[in-house]
């Protein structure tokens, strides 16, 4: 019960943000958060992460497909955990997945593409938001848990 508020929680903050930033940032300059290093920008992103695909034709498709199955198989693994504490430190990576996941395909269903805002002023790195940051650190988090602390999760015993 409390995994799904959290995710509805941050799908929550994840729209809200995007909201702001197309009545805020859409047709203006980039605004500089902390000169020199990070400023908001308005971008419409219609490929996959990164803007991989960004222009292929049936590219919304695909990733519609693609994230309804990393969603899935997301939801499943967070049910065949064992109910046991130590598998909440899975849990929360893959509540942060979930989330991060709808709130992107909330957009490209919804508009055909994602709302990017973020973007780092002092390297060349693609605009992100908020689901992206949800989605990398939750994978991140993820392979880190299963690799180094529960490392008899069920994804790496075969149960």
């Amino acid at each position: 019960m409390i995994y799904g508020l959290v995710a509805a929680i941050l799908i929550t903050l994840d729209q809200m943000v995007k909201i702001w930033a197309i009545a805020n940032l859409q047709g203006q300059p980039a605004r500089h958060l902390i000169q020199g290093f990070l400023h908001l920008t308005y971008v419409e992103n219609t490929g996959a992460a990164f803007g991989i695909l960004a222009g292929f034709g049936g590219a919304q498709f695909v990733l519609a497909a693609v994230k309804l199955i990393v969603l899935a198989a997301a939801v499943i693994y967070f049910a065949i955990l064992p109910q046991q504490p130590r598998f909440t430190f899975i849990r929360i990576p893959l509540v942060m997945i979930f989330a991060g996941g709808v709130g992107n395909l909330i957009d490209r269903l919804r508009f055909g593409f994602v709302v990017d805002m973020f973007a780092f002023s002092f390297i060349n790195f693609p605009v992100f938001n908020v689901a992206d940051i949800f989605v990398t650190t939750g994978a991140i988090l993820f392979l880190f848990i299963v690799m180094f602390i529960v490392k008899d999760a069920p994804v790496l015993d075969g149960r």
